[in-house]
């Protein structure tokens, strides 16, 4: 039977999330920290999913009603999975490695608009289909601006623990308070696209920080402070947060520049107890086709 195993990278939260000419909208921080799916042409049955993968279930549904993929059945099984209510984008991940591994099985080019649309119509949706940073409306797609690959950096994620509901934090309307900040979006945006544009981590660093900041006016994000504390003493570019979400993430220089053993000294001096930390590279988004089997 002929199978596809694809990842897409999770994320450590947002660079920037906000409102931009009325419209909410985000640029994922895209890590390489993956989710993993093997999907596999069977003879019958439909969509098989794992249970707690059902908006996986629903897009690939919604895939399958275009040709040439009209009629397939597959089978989706989770290779690898990433943690849920943090903000590492897991169901978009899931969604959009599933989306691509029919794609391939279907000898298709992968679209990222068309997948993000797929993965729009199931929920509101991570910038993470491009092969760089994006900035995606997240509710209903009306931005979709390709930025460019990240600059070389990496990000040390923190959590302190807890979930949130994505869902029902997405139901929320927060349509005043984001026009309130409407000129700090514009001026944290500009900053990031500006950084990616120019290959500078610092601009993307000062963009992503004002994002965070602003954002404790719609959710209460009670250790960014000492993130920033953290920030300082390691001369990082900055701090990023899942705004819908319990990360944080300290930007710091890339390839391999950063020691994880000196970071985990210096945090521990700054940060208030029952954190955990990981160091990942920000990574181009997209998916990984990583093997094929045509049966």
């Amino acid at each position: 039977m002929k199978s596809c195993t694809s990842s897409v990278p999770g994320t450590c939260g947002e660079l920037f999330q906000g409102s931009l000419d009325g419209i909410p909208c985000l640029v994922s921080c895209p890590v390489d920290r993956m989710a993993r799916l093997r999907i596999t042409e069977i003879p019958s049955g439909g969509v098989v999913c794992p249970p707690d993968m059902s908006k996986t279930k629903r897009a690939l549904e919604l895939a399958l009603e275009a040709e040439p993929r009209r009629g397939k059945s597959l089978l989706v099984e989770r290779l690898n999975a990433l943690p849920e209510g943090k903000g590492y984008a897991s169901s978009t991940a899931d969604i959009l490695a599933a989306v691509s591994g029919l794609v391939s099985l279907s000898g298709e080019k992968f679209s990222p608009e068309k997948a993000t649309r797929t993965a729009l119509a199931v929920e509101p949706t991570d910038s993470i289909a491009w092969p760089g940073l994006a900035l995606l409306g997240h509710r209903d797609g009306r931005f979709m601006e390709f930025l460019g690959p990240p600059p070389p950096m990496s990000v040390y994620i923190l959590d302190w623990g807890g979930t949130v509901d994505t869902g029902e934090f997405n139901r929320k309307d927060m349509r005043d308070v984001l026009s309130a900040m409407a000129p700090l979006h514009r001026e944290a945006f500009a900053l990031v696209k500006a950084g990616v544009e120019q290959g500078d981590p610092g601009l993307v660093g000062k963009g992503a920080s004002l994002s965070a900041r602003a954002w404790t006016g719609i959710m209460e994000k009670p250790h960014l402070d000492e993130c920033f504390r953290l920030c300082a003493r390691l001369d990082g570019y900055g701090v990023c947060i899942a705004h819908s979400g319990t990360l944080y993430g300290v930007l710091l220089p890339g390839g391999g520049m950063t020691v994880e053993e000196e970071i985990v000294r210096q945090a521990g001096e700054v940060l208030s107890p029952g954190w955990e930390g990981r160091l990942q590279s920000v990574v181009c988004g997209g998916p990984r086709v990583e093997e094929r089997n045509d049966g």
